[in-house]
């Protein structure tokens, strides 16, 4: 209570002087309190102020020319913090020396950062344990990736038990790519902090990047047992347990979680889904219904490919028709919602309408920079579907896009091949047909239909009807962009 009335009656004394037009005096060290409560309450309204203020009655004080330089930082004026620097006669200062390199960082001078620190390590600095924490993180932040593995290599030659290292090396091989390699340093974290929260929820999220989901649900239940109030961690476990396909238990721990309306409203889609993949269709759709009256404009675009979806599973195919053409609206360039609307135009035999969103939607995927391969694999299944419908020369025309785009995805030549056969262009068949494997014609046969296990008795062919295909076309979760 005295140091806050004390900074009180300091802040007073500077704002009496600004408004009489004079400068108030005060000694570096109630500049220094005042600039610290500043600091402590968030509060940066009389900061440069005050600062400027003391610089002018002190010039020559190192700490308020340290915080000169950290305003220099934060404003970005990189130039200004060097030169300030060079000008400060002081050697082995902690704060200099991290804000020295950090301006470099920033720079995108790793040369200078390499060079200094060399230097550092030649005067056997006491302090580059602490240089090495402080800059690591940095280059991470700047996305100069290279360059951080290199920094926090050459940090863990020289302090090999370093956890934050450790640490920051386990992020800079999950931002490569290095998932395997990160799980093992992760590893190695919790071996020597096996009560760390951080930990057992980094392994549990690199797990789950890795598609092992079962030791992701393992990893995160460890770390629930360190600290049971992470939400996020919950969120993701729930996920994965969906992903997992234990769609009951990620209800469970969905609804455990939905504790607030903003919490709520993030979940409900997640939610439905699993609603969606138990064929409670019901269930998700009042879930979906709500979620759409309540944030609207605001929902993702797969939020609404699965309300059309329990529309359609629960009869209610004019709201499914309304909320297609809404969606649309919403999500222009949604590939998946732009096949979907194709394919039910081709379905009511408005055939121009067709023609004018495959070239939407064609025209889409042309101009994308970002290929994304769901994209694509929306577009295939939309092909099957005008396959079975019949609609070869159509089936074809998406069958193409997608092999132009990936001409190695599984059975791709197996299915153009097929669609050219019916067409009885037996050139073009065979062209694809050589490049299937047989393998692919096992499986092409073996989803048509055929059983394998009464071959020698009998030989049937199942039908798919064109409105299955389409509930299987919606449900594919790989065709939720």
């Amino acid at each position: 209570m005295r140091k806050k009335e004390g900074i009180s009656r300091l802040l007073q004394r500077y704002l009496s002087g600004h408004q009489e037009g004079r400068d108030a005096y005060f000694d570096a060290d109630e500049i220094d309190s005042l600039l610290d409560s500043f600091e402590e309450s968030d509060d940066y309204t009389y900061y440069d102020e005050v600062l400027a203020l003391g610089l002018r009655l002190h010039p020559g004080n190192t700490d308020l020319q340290v915080r000169q330089c950290k305003s220099f930082v934060y404003n970005e004026d990189y130039e200004s913090a060097l030169a300030l620097i060079e000008t400060i006669a002081e050697t082995d200062n902690q704060d200099l020396d991290m804000l020295r390199l950090e301006c470099y960082v920033m720079q995108d001078s790793y040369d200078k950062v390499i060079g200094y620190t060399e230097k550092l390590i030649a005067d056997k600095c006491e302090y580059l344990e602490t240089i090495f924490e402080y800059i690591a993180p940095i280059l991470g932040d700047a996305e100069m990736n290279k360059e951080a593995h290199d920094y926090i290599n050459r940090g863990l030659m020289l302090f090999p038990d370093n956890m934050i290292l450790k640490d920051e090396l386990c992020y800079n091989l999950e931002i490569e790519g290095d998932i395997e390699k990160a799980i093992g340093i992760c590893n190695e974290l919790i071996d020597k902090n096996p009560y760390s929260n951080d930990y057992w929820f980094t392994l549990g999220r690199l797990y789950s990047i890795s598609g092992d989901y079962e030791k992701a649900i393992e990893a995160f239940d460890f770390a629930l047992t360190c600290d049971d109030s992470d939400e996020e961690l919950k969120i993701l476990k729930a996920y994965c347990l969906y992903m997992n396909e234990n769609y009951e238990k990620a209800i469970e721990v969905y609804n455990e979680i939905a504790t607030t309306d903003e919490i709520r409203a993030r979940i409900t889609p997640l939610l439905a889904e699993c609603y969606v993949k138990l064929e409670d269709y019901e269930k998700a759709y009042d879930l979906l219904k709500e979620q759409l009256s309540r944030n609207g404009l605001q929902e993702d675009s797969s939020t609404y490919i699965n309300y059309i979806r329990c529309c359609v599973e629960t009869g209610r195919e004019k709201e499914a028709s309304e909320n297609l053409m809404k969606a649309s609206r919403l999500f222009p360039k949604n590939v998946r919602i732009l096949s979907l609307l194709a394919l039910t135009y081709l379905e009511n035999g408005e055939e121009k309408k067709a023609v004018e969103v495959t070239d939407r939607l064609f025209n889409v995927l042309d101009k994308s920079d970002d290929k994304n391969q769901e994209d694509f694999e929306s577009l295939f299944h939309a092909g099957q579907y005008l396959y079975m419908k019949g609609d070869i020369d159509k089936a074809l025309q998406y069958y193409k896009k997608v092999f132009d785009a990936n001409p190695k995805m599984p059975q791709m030549h197996l299915h153009l091949a097929m669609a050219y056969l019916a067409k009885g262009d037996l050139k073009h068949f065979g062209e694809h047909f050589r490049q299937t494997s047989p393998n692919e014609v096992f499986e092409y046969l073996k989803n048509s239909g055929l059983d394998f296990d009464k071959i020698t008795d009998e030989t049937n062919y199942k039908h798919i009807a064109p409105e299955d295909l389409v509930k299987e076309f919606l449900n594919n979760k790989d065709n939720n962009n």
